[in-house]
C-alpha cells in the first residue's frame, strides 16, 4: 500500500543523502565538466609539443643535409683543381721526357757529343 493516498501532484520528500565532506585543503573539487576540459587540453598539448619535436627532427635532418652538400660541393671543386693539376703534371712530364730536350740538355749544358757509327765499339758480351 502506498504511504501518500491524498494528492500525487505533491512532490515526494528526498531522501538524505549522505556526503562525505573531505576536508579543505585550499582546491575547491573539479567538477566532471572541468575535468574533461583539461584532459582535452592536456591532449592538445600533448599533440603540439608531438608535432614540435617532429618539425624540430625534420628540419635538423634539412640542416644536415645541407651540410653535407656544401662539404659535397667543396670535395667536388678541390677534384676539379687536383685533375687540372695533373693535367699541367703530365703535361710537363711529357715535354721533358722528350728526346730533342734532353739532346738538347745534354749537348748543351754538360759538354756531351754525339758519338758516330765509327767512333761506336762494341764490347764482346755485350747484347747490342
Amino acid at each position: 500500500m502506498s504511504m501518500y493516498r491524498d494528492n500525487l501532484a505533491r512532490p515526494l520528500p528526498k531522501q538524505q543523502e549522505t556526503v562525505q565532506v573531505k576536508p579543505k585543503t585550499g582546491v575547491a573539487p573539479r567538477s566532471e565538466r572541468s575535468k574533461q576540459e583539461a584532459k582535452e587540453k592536456l591532449k592538445w598539448l600533448g599533440t603540439i609539443l608531438v608535432c614540435i619535436v617532429v618539425a624540430l627532427g625534420l628540419v635538423s635532418r634539412y640542416a644536415s643535409m645541407v651540410d653535407i652538400n656544401y662539404a659535397v660541393e667543396k670535395q667536388k671543386g678541390e677534384l676539379q683543381t687536383l685533375k687540372d693539376e695533373q693535367l699541367k703534371l703530365e703535361q710537363q712530364m711529357l715535354e721533358l721526357e722528350s728526346p730533342e730536350r734532353i739532346k738538347g740538355y745534354a749537348s748543351n749544358k754538360l759538354g756531351m757529343k754525339m758519338v758516330g757509327d765509327d767512333n761506336l765499339i762494341l764490347l764482346p758480351g755485350s747484347r747490342n
